[in-house]
């Protein structure tokens, strides 16, 4: 029987060709496009549950430190007692009250800025 005549490619220093090496580093490089789309999709979807989380947790870390707290383990909020025309003794600064004016009409100018900023899962599309 007759042998092919070997080209070398079998050989244990020889290199493969130019071509080879290119259409592994397309097929690499497709691969990891592909990954990074799945990758990115996963981080956007973890970041938005953390950023949930995140605005939760002072609400949950209080409740909890208030349960331990607490001598009967239910959460409770102390009022003080009323006293008659406590509300009409009861004055506010006008600077505090200006502030807080202020600070309404730029969280309503603004609101959509914060809608999207601290609701990123109720966001309309």
């Amino acid at each position: 029987m007759a042998t092919l005549p070997s080209r070398g490619l079998m050989q244990g220093n020889s290199r493969p060709p130019f071509q080879l090496l290119f259409i592994i580093f397309i097929v690499l490089f497709l691969i990891f496009i592909s990954w990074y789309m799945t990758y990115e999709s996963v981080m956007e979807d973890t970041v938005d549950q953390l950023k949930l989380y995140l605005m939760i947790s002072p609400l949950l870390l209080l409740l909890a430190v208030r349960c331990c707290w607490s001598k009967t383990g239910i959460p409770t909020i102390p009022l003080p007692p009323s006293e008659p025309n406590a509300i009409h003794r009861a004055g506010s600064s006008p600077w505090g009250v200006g502030l807080l004016v202020i600070l309404l009409l730029l969280m309503i100018s603004y609101q959509s800025t914060f809608h999207d900023h601290w609701f990123p899962l109720l966001r309309r599309n």
